[in-house]
């Protein structure tokens, strides 16, 4: 894990952090030879210049992604006073606007594009907090820890979203930890039964979620809940990027809008659009593909558990842009430091090598991998209403 995510400057600093060596009978992990093919694969890919971003197309991505927010600004300035369908139009470009500054912050944080962290934290600062919304700490936290455990059960929080949807068996199981009151009980299983129902109005409000959660985080209290050092440090910046974020996206809406109704029109527009987009791409990505126990992953080699829970989608201009670059899943999990516009050039040495070992690597379009989303949140439906005929 620390070699996936960080620079070789950085083994100097692990240094100071030595107890002991491992014995030797708990280093060998099952996969090991995989294991040691894709490090050998991370060799020659930073021999090859892969992971040297181009400076050229991430300036593209950042001009091309503020031209949208200037055109959904242009259009409710001119229009908003008077115009509904204007109003829909800006705020459903707004939307689009903070998916793509998502991806954006995503592949600085992940330092894709400077190697001094300084520029790739201040870009995610901007990109992720003023014009997106989101903490950057509180994303670090999130994200990295998914990278870390994908799809493990009890482990990894993309997962961790009963009663709104559960993803496996392994998550029915939190039924017996519901309070007794039978409300809660009636509402949590109400859930489940009808979570394929639910899900796109459920996504429509992902993005307040996460912007609330972001919010909370960066309270002086808000990570409280965390052992003292596992909390993460907050910066004067990230709390004003927040508070920058709010004021030109609240102060937009008063200045153009008079209509209070087109006010609301506009506020719910965008976070639904926005929410739809960004979730739509996080379910793709491994909703759908296994879950896994905690005790499954132990005995499970860190690469073979990133390819097995991850599902790429077929490549293309708009699927490209739209996943921002994401839909070579199973490429950034194994090298997450990689800019995105090289994974093309790598992933038929990563399908190749799965192919060599029996590793599963599954590819497929975004409506099949939709489908295949639907389809477990259904299965996963159906076996919750047998444990309730049986209980």
């Amino acid at each position: 894990v620390f070699d996936t995510f960080h620079p070789e400057a950085a083994w100097e600093t692990l240094a100071n952090f030595y107890v002991g060596d491992i014995a030797e009978h708990d280093r060998a992990i099952k996969g090991d030879d995989f294991a040691a093919e894709v490090r050998k694969l991370r060799s020659l890919f930073q021999s090859l210049g892969y992971y040297d971003s181009s400076k050229a197309y991430y300036a593209f991505k950042v001009t091309f992604n503020l031209c949208l927010w200037g055109l959904s600004t242009f259009i409710v300035a001119k229009w908003g006073q008077t115009s509904t369908l204007a109003t829909i139009a800006s705020a459903s470009i707004l939307g689009v606007f903070w998916q793509q500054c998502g991806w954006l912050a995503h592949d600085f944080l992940h330092h894709q594009v400077f190697q001094d962290r300084f520029w790739g934290d201040l870009f995610g600062a901007f990109l992720g907090g003023v014009c997106q919304g989101f903490s950057s700490s509180w994303w670090k936290d999130k994200h990295n820890t998914h990278h870390a455990a994908p799809n493990v059960h009890g482990e990894d929080p993309d997962i961790d979203t009963h009663p709104l949807l559960t993803w496996s068996e392994h998550a029915l199981e939190m039924f017996s930890d519901v309070p007794d009151e039978e409300l809660t009980k009636m509402w949590s299983r109400f859930m489940v039964l009808n979570q394929t129902w639910f899900y796109f109005p459920i996504l429509s409000f992902a993005r307040l979620s996460w912007c609330l959660q972001s919010i909370l985080f960066v309270l002086p209290n808000g990570q409280a809940h965390k052992p003292a050092g596992a909390r993460v440090p907050i910066s004067i910046v990230e709390q004003l990027s927040l508070a920058m974020h709010w004021t030109w996206y609240f102060a937009t809406m008063f200045l153009f809008i008079k209509d209070p109704v087109n006010m609301i029109i506009y506020f719910l527009v965008s976070q639904a659009v926005c929410g739809n987009l960004l979730a739509l791409v996080f379910s793709l990505n491994h909703n759908g593909m296994p879950v896994i126990s905690k005790e499954e992953a132990v005995d499970m080699d860190f690469f073979t558990k990133q390819i097995i829970t991850g599902r790429d989608v077929h490549p293309g201009l708009f699927a490209n842009w739209f996943t921002g670059g994401l839909n070579y899943q199973i490429e950034h999990h194994l090298f997450p430091s990689m800019p995105r516009h090289n994974f093309s050039k790598i992933q038929p040495a990563v399908e190749s090598l799965c192919k060599k070992y029996g590793v599963r690597y599954h590819t497929t379009g975004m409506v099949d991998g939709t489908a295949e989303v639907f389809a477990r949140l259904n299965e996963v439906s159906k076996a919750a209403s047998k444990m309730g005929k049986s209980t």
